[in-house]
Parts: C-alpha cells; sequence; structure tokens
C-alpha cells in the first residue's frame, strides 16, 4: 500500500513490516509509548515499526495515531500496553536506574490564570508546566507533561529527582 508521510510516499506492506523488525531488538517502554504490535514474539512500540521500514525520525514526521492507522490497515493488532506493564518493561530492560521503583510521585501546584484555566506546573522538574479548563484536566494533562518529562530524562541518562517531602509556609505580606 502507498501512504504519504510528511509529504512524501512510501511503499508499505506487511512482509516490509515484519522484514524491518526482524533481527532488531524493540526500544524499550519508556512510559511515552504505550502502543505495540507483537511480531516474532517481541511488542514492538508502533512508531519504531514505521521508523525501521521507513528511516524517518520517531518526533515531528509522524504521530502515534497515524502509526496506529497505517499498522492496522495492514492488518495488524496494535494493542495499549497499561501503565503498569509499561514502567514492568521499562524496569526489567534497565531504562531506569536502580534505585527507581517504577511509580514516582511529583508534588505540583494547581493555580488558576486570567482567563480562568487551570495551569498545573511541577516545580521539581523545571519548566514541566500544563493546563486544563478544569482541575481535574490540569491533573491528567500534567500528570502526562511529568510522564514525558520523565522518559527524556531518562532516555537522555540524567536522574529523576526525588521528592522526600512538601510543606507549606506562611508568610505575612
Amino acid at each position: 500500500m502507498r501512504f504519504i508521510i510528511d509529504g512524501n510516499g512510501y511503499e508499505i506492506n506487511r512482509e516490509s513490516i515484519l522484514n524491518s523488525a526482524r533481527g532488531v531488538a524493540p526500544n524499550p517502554f519508556d512510559g511515552r509509548n504505550r502502543y505495540y504490535v507483537e511480531l516474532h514474539g517481541l511488542r514492538y512500540p508502533i512508531k519504531q515499526l514505521l521508523h525501521l521500514v521507513t528511516g524517518l525520525p520517531y518526533t515531528g514526521v509522524f504521530n502515534a495515531q497515524y502509526a496506529s492507522h497505517i499498522l492496522t490497515k495492514l492488518g495488524f493488532s496494535v494493542r495499549l500496553l497499561d501503565d503498569s506493564k509499561v514502567m514492568e518493561t521499562a524496569k526489567n530492560s534497565n531504562v531506569y536506574s536502580a534505585d527507581v521503583e517504577g511509580t514516582r510521585k511529583f508534588a505540583i501546584t494547581l493555580e488558576q490564570d486570567e482567563d480562568g484555566f487551570i495551569v498545573a506546573s511541577c516545580p521539581a522538574l523545571p519548566g514541566c508546566h500544563s493546563q486544563g479548563r478544569t482541575e481535574e484536566e490540569a491533573i491528567s494533562n500534567i500528570r502526562e507533561a511529568i510522564r514525558g518529562y520523565v522518559a527524556s530524562m531518562i532516555r537522555h541518562g540524567e536522574q529523576i529527582p526525588t521528592i522526600t517531602e512538601v510543606r507549606e509556609v506562611e508568610v505575612v505580606v
């Protein structure tokens, strides 16, 4: 089948996906890639398969939704790896350093901006912010932002910050 990705046409078929993955280890699941296709008894993140068959980079050119669309059209079963399995797989593949337990708690702040949105920030991760129309949406969005931030830290071999205690202080103004 012919697919257009980033304005270029690619001939991709089921066999080309299978052949491109043969002998290649799947990338570890790091909290960001949660969808997979099982090939040769191994679970491959869906964007890795498109990268292998096209040579395109993982980011900026196609998203997971489009990767899923292509793979489904080719007859593959795209599955969602639940969060506990993502963390377990990542730990077992040495993506995390030895002191990481699989689930981390991060303190966040919530404040309403001038437009009525709830802005969520994670002070332990500089620049990690998100927002939502409701508190629930903001919390859900910051959770995803933290997951992506930490996945990037892991990929770059950076230490994940540990927070042992959060306290409030009163200040007279």
